[in-house]
């Protein structure tokens, strides 16, 4: 009998802190699938079907036969899909880093409902057009830092090396 009181006190006593730490593994395994629902609420498929549509409607005006367009749309696409996959994987913690579980749980109840998926969209496609919106003007601002650069610092070792890579 002393045997079996021994056993239940070393059992009770070795288990409890095994037992405590899968709390937090638990609770952080919560936050993290929280966290990937979240993105593929805001990032997932909504932002696939606003990218074929961006692409179908960037290759609209093109000279290129219709079987062709829609080959490099699929493929792009499928590209697409395959890097969203990773880059969801890869923010995944630092998305359960930033919120805390009830602003995941808040987030995610609201994005799973018919108007927080139409607001995903919605910032989906405005983000994509606010990055259409920068673009001119962007690329005009880095070719005048790149001369203000270049009249400051010597960027002829820079040109010279470029050159040589571009044979």
């Amino acid at each position: 009998m002393r045997f079996f009181v021994l056993f239940a006190v070393l059992f009770a006593v070795s288990a409890g802190p095994a037992l405590a730490q899968d709390a937090p593994d638990a609770a952080r395994q919560r936050q993290l699938d929280l966290a990937g629902r979240y993105l593929e609420l805001t990032q997932g498929a909504d932002m696939l079907k606003v990218m074929r549509e961006q692409i179908e409607e960037g290759y609209g005006d093109s000279e290129l036969p219709a079987h062709q367009r829609a080959w490099l749309t699929d493929q792009i696409t499928s590209m697409f899909e395959d890097v969203l996959e990773i880059a969801i994987a890869e923010v995944r913690d630092d998305v359960a880093d930033s919120f805390t579980t009830t602003e995941l749980q808040a987030a995610v109840a609201f994005y799973e409902t018919p108007m927080g998926r139409s607001i995903a969209r919605k910032q989906i496609e405005m983000s994509v057009e606010m990055q259409e919106a920068m673009m001119p003007t962007l690329m005009t601002r880095v070719a005048t830092m790149g001369e203000k650069f270049c009249q400051r610092f010597d960027c002829s070792e820079t040109s010279d090396a470029a050159a040589k890579s571009g044979r």
